[in-house]
């Protein structure tokens, strides 16, 4: 192999097809020894590289030249004390890490890394890496992450086409990147769990998500950097961390440029944000803020935001323009502006209120819609400012709490120079006057936009109260024309109904409206769900909330699907985002209560849990809408629509079947209404070009015709909503699970007869022959412990693999979860259960205490069953029902209804265990928990279920649970005094550990 002497190093080289030389570098790398250089000629690679010794690797010819490939594993793994790589490409994809730094130093020189993995670039615990002029992708996952102490000097690098974040420090990481260039990505720096870093000279743009984020008590300094053309915030600071920015330069955020949360400090010197479309700068939660001669131009909302009990000090700053105030203390704020200028702001130039403090040194206020205004109750004082040439008031004090002001030179204001309590006529907490008033009505265009709503297909109801309230705002601007006080006038709304009933369409037009009669400034809708005001991090709901309320400014907010805001995240146990979010909204509602709409829309039911979500979402959304399902003719009607606006025509014959399938397609979870609809229409498009694709003749006439055969058959038939597919390797697997069971062999066969009888019915309906009718309703009888929802969820799950319905779930409830406390309150909670349960079973347990009769009252249980047997009928084929409770009180249950008997066709009974079926049940229980049951202790608990009374309260596989779990504690007593216990010690059983039976009471 080729390799020569340089002094006391050697040079191995390496290439795919020269002489003398390595085929792999792995092979190179083997045979070197520390100091050697091994020289990679041109070619693909394709290997996972080891660098566990001090070489030199050097890629030959130009950039690219020298390309690395694997997949799975690392490309690059180096462990040695001090290696270093120049002009190679190193290319990944299909894992966790590309160049994995495990320990030492490593060195990449003008080399490149494209991955397509989690992580592009690693350096752990105890482990240095150098980056020099590398280029950095990763389109599937972060750029380089350190953590666990691990420092990374990168120099003159550039991090392109990141999915994630592009330098990632955590639990004491330490990146320093110097001249490097971030741009492409979803976020550039990330510094989290205590971890620390430094930019220097850098270049961070075109990001799509949050440019630079320091959070959970972490410190970023970064110094002469620009960062630009964000699509979020610029910079995050959360959870006490330390960022300090110098010299640095923001623009072109869509969202705040600077927010500082959760017990953070920021210092901000010589910073200059230009064109923040939100605020330049927000402090929230006890978090301080320290500007230093920092520049403000241009923000989109107030420039400088400090809310709740959070502090910011201002000196030497310059803010300029902007689309609202210039410094805001509000809440519990405490602020300080010392020596600073504000110029041209569309609000105040400097406000506080509600409880905030804003003491003002020196500086200037002018140019602004007012000068300086203490509101609400604030306090704070003012000392040697000059305010001049505002729109309004110079210096506005309408507070009930102390302001000093002192040695102040106000003049040029065209309003008042100096208002301070009783020199004026506005009252304190009286609004400021808008910067940009609406626009007076507009008749022809209001009478049009009327026109408009009223040509919409049926919403009889919804165009009755948008027309009302129309008429609502008409009658108020009179009254004030009449010197009369305006009504009370909610402008948020709530829409409630199934999907596909025009609400988004109707909420376009309501802004409309409200721009044509002069109460909103633009009238255009910004439509959001939770996705779009939810973050995955902390304080980054406030922010994504307050971005799109700020777009919304001067028209409508629609938020569909607003219940899932209260509903939780999931399963993730982290903190609820959602109720976050709401908070901030409805913050934000009543700071900008005549800028913006909100109109929330989802299912009627939903909305109820939204509504209770926060106290202040009722008082703000006092008025509900109703968007009824459409009926048979109005669905008609819409696909009439469509066809004349696509040139097709409806048949007389063919509006008739349009009718019958209309009035008999399942209105269940998956239906539409408008929707479904045009789904319908396209479905008989498509019916229609295949009927004439074989006909060359077909004329005009034909190709516009839709006829009765272009219409399909209606989805599901009694046997199931058209769920889905079944799937027979699902059905064997559960079916086994189910002969798995201890004991039950009544119940084995009763569930298994009911799978083939629904499977025969299927096949039936494919083969196109009739499908019996088959009551899937079953009622579960029999004492409790007896396997009765382990076996409900089986079914449920069978019959969503036979495809009968859509996905199985049980949603277990008892008499407490549909039985309500006054008349009607019980129908809704049963009916929301019910939704709950659409696609998958509805288990009742001990359904018989429904038809228990509860003292003389009202008897609301049989208002349950009433409203159930209703249910089952509507929804059929949307959720199985399965009834549970002893055998002799179920058959009370069933002769509360007439309907009940027919709908619960099928009983299976669940008998008491036998004593070997317990002993088994204890077996398997032990058996899974790492203890062991020996003979004698099998027979000792024999011999214990054998002997014990059973009464009425006798609890089965639950008592046998019991049983196990009184061993286990006598097996640790019987052990707790070895000193040195075996295996057999700490696992086995023995039959002195079995507890006695209880005695007969």
């Amino acid at each position: 192999m080729a390799s020569r002497m340089t002094g006391v190093r050697s040079v191995l080289g390496v290439s795919p097809v020269e002489a003398d030389c390595f085929r792999t570098i792995g092979d190179a790398i083997s045979s070197a020894r520390d100091g050697d250089v091994i020289s990679v000629r041109p070619g693909v690679y394709p290997e996972s590289i080891t660098l566990d010794r001090d070489v030199t690797l050097s890629g030959s010819g130009q950039p690219g030249d020298v390309r690395v490939e694997s997949s799975g594993e690392a490309v690059l793994r180096a462990t040695a004390e001090h290696a270093e790589v120049s002009g190679i490409e190193f290319a990944h994809s299909g894992g966790e890490v590309a160049v994995d730094v495990r320990s030492g130093l490593l060195n990449l020189d003008e080399c490149v890394v494209s991955a397509e993995s989690e992580v592009a670039v690693v350096a752990r615990k105890g482990s240095r890496l150098r980056l020099g002029g590398t280029t950095v992708r990763n389109p599937g996952g972060a750029g380089v992450l350190v953590f666990d102490g691990a420092k990374a000097e990168l120099t003159g690098c550039t991090f392109t086409s990141v999915a994630t974040t592009a330098v990632v420090a955590r639990s004491g990481g330490a990146p320093t990147m110097v001249n490097c260039v971030v741009t492409e990505a979803k976020g550039a720096v990330l510094a989290a769990d205590k971890g620390l870093g430094e930019l220097r000279g850098c270049r961070i743009e075109d990001i799509s998500g949050t440019a630079i984020v320091v959070e959970e008590n972490s410190a970023l300094t970064v110094t002469d950097t620009r960062v630009s053309n964000v699509d979020g915030v610029a910079l995050l600071s959360a959870g006490g961390s330390r960022p300090v920015l110098r010299d640095c330069r923001i623009s072109d955020t869509t969202a705040q440029a600077i927010v500082v949360v959760q017990d953070a400090f920021a210092e901000l010197d010589r910073v200059t944000v230009e064109g923040a479309r939100g605020h330049a700068v927000q402090v929230l939660d006890a978090s301080t803020a320290d500007l230093t001669e920092c520049v403000v131009t241009g923000a989109g909302h107030d420039a400088v935001v400090v809310g709740g009990d959070a502090t910011a000090k201002l000196a030497g700053c310059r803010i300029t323009g902007g689309s609202g105030g210039g410094v805001v203390a509000e809440q519990q704020a405490r602020v300080t502006v010392r020596d600073s200028v504000v110029t041209g702001a569309a609000s105040a130039g400097l406000t506080a209120r509600h409880q905030a403090r804003l003491v003002v040194e020196r500086g200037e206020v002018r140019e602004c819609q007012t000068g300086i205004s203490w509101q609400d109750h604030a306090d704070g004082s003012v000392t040697g400012a000059v305010v001049r040439d505002n729109l309004g008031d110079g210096i506005s004090v309408l507070t009930d709490q102390a302001v000093d002001v002192t040695g102040c030179s106000t003049d040029r204001n065209l309003g008042t120079d100096t208002r301070l309590p009783g020199a004026g006529l506005q009252e304190p907490g009286e609004p400021e006057q808008r910067a940009l008033p609406a626009s007076p009505a507009d008749g022809d265009e209001l009478d049009g936009l009327l026109e408009e709503l009223a040509a919409l297909v049926g919403l009889d109801g919804v165009k009755r109260e948008v027309e009302t309230l129309v008429r609502l705002h008409q009658m108020s601007e009179r009254r004030a024309a009449a010197g009369l006080p305006s009504p009370p006038l909610s402008r948020h709304l709530v829409f409630t109904g199934a999907p596909g009933t025009g609400k988004t369409t109707v909420a376009r037009l309501y802004g409309r409206i409200l721009a044509a009669l002069g109460v909103l400034r633009s009238g255009q809708l910004v439509e959001v769900a939770r996705p779009d005001l939810v973050a995955s991090v902390v304080g980054g709901t406030a922010i994504k909330t307050t971005e799109m309320f700020t777009k919304a400014i001067g028209g409508v907010l629609f938020i569909d699907e607003a219940y899932t805001l209260s509903a939780g995240n999931g399963s993730s146990g982290g903190p609820d985002f959602g109720r976050e979010a709401i908070d901030t909204l409805v913050k934000l509602m009543e700071d900008h209560r005549d800028e913006v709409v909100v109109i929330v829309a989802g299912y009627t039911n939903d909305m109820r849990s939204f509504l209770a979500a926060n106290p202040g979402l009722s008082s703000r959304f006092s008025r509900t809408i109703e968007f009824a399902d459409y009926s048979s003719a109005e669905l008609v009607t819409i696909v009439d629509g469509l066809c004349g606006s696509h040139d097709y025509r409806l048949e007389f014959e063919t509006r008739a079947a349009l009718h019958t399938y209309f009035t008999e397609l399942p209105r269940d979870s998956a239906f539409g209404n408008g929707r479904t609809a045009r789904k319908v229409f396209e479905e008989m498009l498509g019916r229609q070009a295949y009927r004439l694709a074989d006909d060359p003749d077909a004329g005009h006439v034909a190709l516009t015709r839709l006829l009765p055969v272009d219409l399909g058959p209606l989805p599901g038939s009694s046997v199931g909503a058209g769920a889905g597919r079944a799937d027979e390797e699902r059905i064997e697997q559960l079916l086994g699970k189910l002969r798995a069971l201890v004991g039950l062999d009544e119940v084995k066969s009763e569930v298994s007869d009911m799978v083939d009888l629904l499977a025969s019915a299927r096949r039936r309906q494919a083969a196109g022959l009739p499908a019996p009718s088959v009551s899937r309703h079953l009622i579960f009888a029999g004492p409790p412990g007896t396997g009765k929802t382990t076996v409900a969820r089986l079914y449920g799950s069978l019959l969503a693999a036979l495809g009968v319905i859509a996905q199985g779930q049980v949603t277990e409830v008892a008499r407490a979860d549909l039985v309500g406390e006054y008349v009607g309150h019980t129908a809704r909670r049963t009916t929301e259960a019910f939704d709950r349960a659409r696609g998958g079973v509805l288990f009742i347990d001990e359904a018989y205490t429904l038809s228990a009769s509860r003292g003389s009252g009202t008897d609301f249980g049989r208002e349950a069953i009433d409203t159930l047997v209703k249910l089952m009928e509507d929804h059929r084929d949307e959720v199985v029902v399965i009834a549970a409770g002893y055998e002799r009180e179920m058959a009370g249950f069933l002769d509360a209804n007439p309907g009940l008997s027919s709908r619960f066709s099928h009983r299976v009974r669940f008998a008491d265990y036998t004593a070997d079926e317990l002993v088994t049940i204890v077996n398997q229980h032990a058996t899974e928990t790492g203890y062991e049951c020996t003979g004698p202790t099998v027979a000792a608990l024999r011999t214990h279920f054998a002997n014990m009374h059973r009464g009425d309260s006798f609890g089965n596989g639950r008592y046998a649970r019991q049983v196990l779990d009184e061993t286990v504690a006598h097996h640790a007593r019987r052990t707790r005094s070895l000193t040195d216990p075996t295996m057999d010690d700490l696992c086995v059983l023995h039959p002195e550990d079995v507890p006695a039976p209880p005695r007969p009471e």
